[in-house]
């Protein structure tokens, strides 16, 4: 049975501890997974995305054999949880952005508000407060790795009740984003403007040792259209809880990265910035020039 590194109450007990004996070092940091994902062009996905996602799948064993994996790819793709999805965020300035913060409501499938923070610096994500104050919460801390960035991901989600509308309102759902209290009368509105109706396929794994890549496509479509905008191509490696990241786990899985992020056949794209990162750029009907300044 897989384990969390962390859960939220040794957060906690951590946090307690660190003002109670100022002068001890923060302790290291363990990620409970690693997620490695690529954007790859939406427009395959136009008309039969499950005989696209067919193909990927085919395109990338090839392409994994070139760079001689010793490991295989079995399962395939199948439809999996769908969900409509905002972000929120204070137009133009867009403050929780450039602090490295983002909020995102999710219902269907998966009904959730998600409070995130995302450095680059491994502790200071672990150690920055993402504390949540509603039910049924679940914090972790994730390595998200596209191929031209590695960033942590700390997160917490909880149960959705309401959607804050302005960051004071964030605050009270979220106690860590209380750093964010210097603009806490800044409106929060959805990130350029539109929401978003998130398909996931999954199905697809391979055992890489001590662990097991889980693969995931997702595509992305706006404001209800019918074709996606974006679709990214993923696959998640737990932390196991006893011998964490071993060493073939993590070299199979930069092979497995290598080879998410030169496809060949035309499926990558020059965006690798990540699905949030993409919905920031976006310029919308709404926002023709940019939902940030």
């Amino acid at each position: 049975m897989r384990m969390m590194k962390r859960t939220v109450l040794s957060l906690l007990s951590a946090t307690l501890m660190l003002g109670s004996v100022a002068s001890h070092a923060n302790s290291p940091a363990y990620v409970d997974s690693k997620e490695y994902k690529v954007l790859v062009d939406p427009t395959r996905f136009a008309s039969n995305p499950s005989s696209a996602a067919a193909t990927l799948l085919t395109n990338l064993s090839a392409r994994l054999s070139t760079l001689g994996f010793d490991k295989t790819i079995t399962g395939n793709f199948a439809a999996g949880d769908r969900d409509t999805l905002a972000y929120y965020d204070t137009p133009g300035t867009c403050p929780l952005n450039k602090r490295g913060y983002s909020v995102r409501t999710r219902a269907g499938d998966d009904t959730d508000i998600q409070f995130k923070f995302r450095h680059a610096d491994e502790e200071l994500s672990y150690w920055t407060d993402v504390s949540g104050a509603g039910k049924n919460k679940e914090t972790k801390l994730e390595t998200d790795v596209t191929p031209g960035n590695l960033v942590l991901a700390h997160s917490t989600k909880q149960d959705a009740t309401t959607t804050p509308t302005t960051v004071a309102a964030l605050i009270k759902l979220f106690p860590g984003a209380s750093a964010l209290s210097d603009v806490s009368t800044s409106s929060l509105s959805k990130v350029a403007g539109v929401t978003v109706t998130q398909q996931e396929y999954d199905g697809p794994v391979s055992d890489i040792g001590e662990s097991v890549a889980e693969f995931t496509l997702t595509l992305w479509y706006i404001d209800g259209a019918a074709t996606p905008a974006l679709a990214e191509l993923s696959f998640r490696v737990d932390a196991d809880a006893d011998k964490y990241f071993t060493t073939p786990v993590l070299t199979r899985s930069q092979t497995l990265n290598t080879a998410i992020g030169s496809i060949g056949n035309g499926w990558n794209i020059a965006n690798d910035g990540g699905k949030t990162s993409w919905l920031y750029a976006y310029r919308s009907s709404s926002y023709p020039s940019g939902f940030c300044n």
